[in-house]
């Protein structure tokens, strides 16, 4: 007989445990959506900036001439930025890539000065591009503007495919989110049907039944958020480790923001489902408990 207590105890204990696990996988996944939603527009940049211009430039340019096609460039607000690549460096490399000097196979020494321009991520459309090629040519310091639009176009594209793919997957975890936590509150609540039934049979409000299961899987929700949010912290050190250009992108802001919404997504959907798993039982008749 003394041991029933501690086996009670024990069970409501575990029942309590598998319940907060299950909860802080589920705001694990869901935090890590949100993340990406956030850091959508950082990677965006990201990868717009990363698509360079080519300007090449004429023949027998003097320093002076190249300083003032750099300051220019520098200038532009619409320019992130331009490094120049002199026709000395361009031909050792394509004697690196080739295996031989190319003037030997083409009679004639292909290599060109050129500037590696990169444009800000707001002007990355085909539109802003066709202005921004339109400023960059003319003169007798330029001779050409190459970049493909074609890329651009397609890059523009799938980035908005992925950000309206990554909007409809969050609605539905977000919807899996609260079925699955309400599931599992709800059998978390199961075994204490009787006693809100009892409850509700003494003259307890609906209000006052509800009360502590709801503060209770509160506090199961705060827990499960830390617990999410130190997971989260692991995989975006282990990302930014494993690959640092990401550190540019995962702002410290954006972070503290995916915090912020697993804990309020852990305290509503689990205050939420409870109400919703509580109400259940409230609208049960006696004799219906026994059969559920």
């Amino acid at each position: 007989m003394s041991n029933k207590p501690q086996v009670k105890s024990m069970s409501l204990l575990t029942a309590g445990v598998i319940t907060t696990i299950s909860i802080t996988l589920v705001l694990f996944l869901l935090g890590l959506t949100v993340l990406v939603g956030f850091t959508a527009k950082g990677f965006t940049s990201y990868l717009k900036e990363n698509l360079g211009i080519s300007i090449e430039l004429s023949e027998n340019l003097t320093d002076a001439d190249i300083a003032k096609i750099q300051k220019n460039l520098d200038a532009n607000p619409y320019i992130k930025s331009a490094t120049f690549i002199s026709k000395e460096e361009v031909k050792k490399q394509l004697v690196e890539d080739l295996g031989r000097d190319p003037e030997e196979v083409l009679g004639y020494d292909p290599s060109r000065s050129y500037f590696d321009v990169f444009v800000k991520s707001d002007y990355v459309n085909p539109d802003s591009m066709k202005l921004v090629e339109k400023s960059l040519k003319g003169g007798k310091l330029i001779k050409n503007v190459v970049y493909s639009p074609d890329d651009i176009a397609n890059a523009n594209s799938n980035l908005s495919m992925v950000g309206t793919i990554l909007l409809v997957l969050a609605l539905i975890l977000v919807f899996i989110s609260f079925t699955l936590i309400r599931s599992i509150i709800q059998l978390n609540i199961y075994s204490k049907r009787f006693l809100i039934n009892t409850m509700r049979l003494v003259g307890a409000t609906n209000a006052f039944i509800r009360r502590p299961f709801v503060w209770s899987m509160i506090g199961s929700g705060i827990i499960a958020a830390i617990l999410a949010n130190i997971a989260i912290t692991g995989v975006v050190y282990y990302v930014t480790n494993v690959f640092p250009v990401s550190i540019s992108i995962v702002s410290m802001n954006e972070l503290l923001m995916v915090y912020a919404s697993v804990f309020a997504f852990g305290i509503i959907i689990a205050a939420l489902a409870t109400i919703s798993a509580v109400n259940r039982y409230l609208r049960m008749t006696t004799n219906k408990l026994y059969h559920v």
